[in-house]
């Protein structure tokens, strides 16, 4: 289907010899830009398909858009938007020499250290080793030598593609001097060209705003015909965006790399998950169904990625077009993303962590809050009591059971402890691994208690850091318990408290998991929750546990966290730590000491826990 502007190229330059070097222009680029395109893959074989297909796909989707319209381009427009197709990624491309002094850039080693400290990337550790240790190190780290070029080869290529729009801009002008494509640049085709096709290159990695400011509405084009720049540049950012359909991944490049990286598998699974596309000059349709929450947040953002191009684009549709001949843009009749699995939506999205401002502020300003990593988990237990009196007060307050709950009452009295005995706390701290490639072990510590539960309308307040607060169900419940036993604090800020002791370790463990039957909804769930520091950006995805699991389970929460602990001067026990509530005082020291050889050590400051325990 491309091919109608390539015919209608042929059959303006058949009526108009002044723009006849167009299409021989063209014709040479068609065969050594597609030519130079199948190199991405030996550089990029992790990515969906950058080659001449996707140049290809990209001038069918912008025919859809235009329709019939197309013979209203101008000659010098429909040379611009066949090259702009196949030159807008050649800046993916780069030379073995310029590999070698890219670590030598300034840019370059800052863009190591951003990786290096961010253990959210997939290149975090590779990065981390080559900026203390050196690239030798770092590519020796691995037990096999593939995997260690491998990181290498997708560092560089990460380094690369986040510039290449602007470095196909630089090609577009002088696709020779780096790249060997020997494209002619005469002075048969008026330099200036060029630069517009540079500038349109460019505009497919930047603002809808700088597409506005910096390409201009109309140019004198070729023979005695005008050309746009900004129209041109406009189309080949709506071509790219839906070139959204489940074929851009070749299955032959997909088992070249060992380990395909995160962000890259998730892309797989968006482009997968599509199952109705209709694109043409009157509408857009396209239906997604998703395997997991992941693939659905991309497939989310890309389908906004869309929307906002297109509400971008009509509202300065006069500006753009180059007559009112042309129409508008379709209409977008349906972007819907579903998901296969039994992973539970908040307001049609997965949840995700948000900061509010004002607690925030409070949070930072109560600079003693959290100052060591003891204080932390001091809130986590203290929010599996907390749940477990809200609880208490439920069965044996609101609903006066047998044992019930007086304002003559206390913590410590008989007929209380009588409660707490059907109510345990556990907590359990074990040992998973060692990191054979470095100083830690992974730990895995669990809070497990017979509280109210999470419902997914505490989820909702739990988004926010203290929001727990606003929850006036809860907070009514809270005021007609005895002063005595009412909650220490505000929900959730130990929660996302508990990211902090997650920084330092994997990817993979970046996150909270939770088991849950909620008192409330009579619900169970299990939920992981995603540090706001990592790749995964905060979201939470909530699954329903199935009727029959759910009938087997008690009300209350399982939290679990992975910690990565330093062993250098550390004696850890490989059986842990685990007590109960209820063991009594003298049995919790006597667990602690004989299965957890360090009095006090940073990774978990058992004080604090006698400390809860015991008031």
């Amino acid at each position: 289907m491309s091919a109608g502007f390539i015919e209608h190229l042929k059959n303006k330059t058949n009526k108009d010899s002044n723009t006849s070097i167009l299409l021989a222009q063209w014709e040479f680029d068609q065969k050594l830009v597609g030519k130079a395109l199948e190199n991405i893959a030996s550089y990029y074989p992790h990515f969906s398909n950058h080659n001449e297909s996707n140049s290809h796909q990209i001038l069918v989707n912008i025919e859809r858009l235009l329709g019939d319209n197309i013979h209203l381009l101008s000659a010098t427009d429909t040379w611009l938007l066949l090259e702009s197709a196949y030159w807008h990624d050649v800046g993916m491309l780069f030379s073995g020499q310029q590999a070698q002094e890219a670590i030598h850039n300034r840019d370059f080693i800052e863009y190591l250290d951003m990786l290096a400290n961010d253990n959210a990337q997939d290149l975090h550790q590779f990065a981390k080793t080559w900026q203390t240790k050196g690239w030798q190190q770092a590519l020796a780290m691995y037990d096999n030598p593939m995997l260690g070029t491998e990181k290498y080869r997708q560092l560089m290529a990460e380094w690369y593609r986040r510039k290449h729009p602007e470095r196909s801009q630089q090609f577009a002008l002088d696709p020779f001097k780096d790249l060997n494509i020997n494209s002619p640049r005469t002075e048969l085709l008026p330099q200036r060209l060029y630069r517009y096709l540079g500038q349109i290159c460019l505009a497919h990695g930047t603002s809808f705003e700088q597409v506005m400011s910096e390409l201009p509405y109309r140019q004198t084009g070729m023979g005695t015909e005008n050309c746009h720049p900004r129209f041109v540049a406009c189309l080949l950012r709506l071509g790219d965006l839906f070139d959204i359909d489940d074929n851009r991944f070749c299955p032959v490049m997909r088992k070249q790399p060992v380990a395909i990286p995160t962000l890259s598998e998730t892309h797989y699974h968006k482009h997968l998950a599509i199952r109705e596309f209709q694109l043409d000059n009157q509408t857009v349709s396209i239906t997604a169904e998703c395997p997991d929450g992941y693939s659905f947040i991309e497939t989310q953002n890309w389908f906004g990625w869309i929307k906002e191009e297109m509400q971008n684009q009509m509202s300065q549709w006069k500006n753009i077009v180059p007559h009112r001949k042309f129409g508008l843009l379709p209409t977008i009749q349906k972007l819907d993303v579903r998901m296969q699995s039994s992973k539970v939506l908040l307001s049609g999205k997965p949840m995700k962590f948000q900061l509010d401002e004002k607690n925030v502020t409070e949070l930072l300003q109560g600079s003693n809050l959290y100052s060591g990593e003891s204080n932390i988990y001091r809130e986590l237990i203290q929010n599996a009591i907390d749940a477990t009196y809200l609880r208490i007060w439920i069965e044996h307050g609101v609903r006066k059971n047998n044992l019930k709950i007086t304002d003559n009452l206390h913590p410590f009295h008989d007929d209380f402890q009588k409660i707490l005995e059907q109510y345990p706390i556990d907590i359990d701290f074990i040992k998973i691994a060692d990191d054979n490639n470095s100083d830690s072990s992974l730990w895995q510590l669990s809070i497990t208690d017979r509280g109210t539960g999470i419902s997914l309308k505490d989820l909702e307040y739990m988004q926010k850091i203290a929001g727990s607060s606003r929850n006036i169900e809860k907070k009514r419940l809270i005021q007609d318990m005895p002063v005595w036993m009412r909650p220490s604090g505000a929900f959730g800020i130990g929660l996302h408290s508990a990211f902090l002791l997650l920084k330092d370790g994997k990817p993979e463990n970046n996150k909270i998991l939770i088991e849950t039957t909620s008192i409330v909804d009579n619900s169970s769930y299990k939920i992981e929750m995603n540090s706001p520091l990592s790749s995964n950006q905060g979201y939470c995805f909530v699954e329903r546990i199935s009727e029959v699991e759910h009938v087997k389970r008690e009300y209350g929460t399982k939290l679990m966290l992975r910690l990565n602990l330093d062993r250098r001067g550390k004696k850890f026990n490989e059986s842990g730590l685990s007590f109960n509530r209820h063991k009594g005082f003298n049995s919790i020291i006597s667990d602690i000491q004989k299965n957890y050889d360090v009095i006090k050590s940073p990774a978990f400051d058992y004080l604090c826990v006698l400390d809860i325990f015991a008031k």
